[in-house]
């Protein structure tokens, strides 16, 4: 943990402290320009399009599963190897939208 120190103290109070991940995440070392704007909507936005996308791909390939014929081509397994990839980008998505609600409520806090 690192004391809150030089341009930090106009914005926390006394006594705050940050840990090495939120120090290097609100330090500013001037090479940032001064119009740069967040990744964040961006990003929620193809975490929420390809997330409905994944699950629609999901539900898909669990029906052609269900409806595949033994001994037909392509078999089961086939179908359900694509749905279980496309669960997991289903996850995946889900995880990077934690993520960004996250860091929205941090930029939030920190006024930022």
């Amino acid at each position: 943990m690192r004391h809150v120190t030089g341009h930090f103290r106009g914005r926390f109070d006394r006594g705050v402290h940050l840990s090495r991940g939120e120090w290097r995440r609100f330090a500013n070392d001037g090479s940032e320009p001064l119009t740069a704007r967040s990744d964040l909507p961006a990003r929620r936005l193809l975490a929420r399009v390809f997330g409905a996308l994944f699950l629609a791909g999901t539900v898909l390939f669990c029906l052609l599963a269900a409806g595949a014929r033994p001994g037909s081509s392509p078999g089961r397994t086939f179908f359900a190897v694509y749905a279980a990839v496309c669960a997991a980008f289903v996850l995946v998505a889900l995880v990077d939208l934690a993520v960004v609600r996250r860091r929205v409520q941090e930029q939030r806090r920190w006024g930022r």
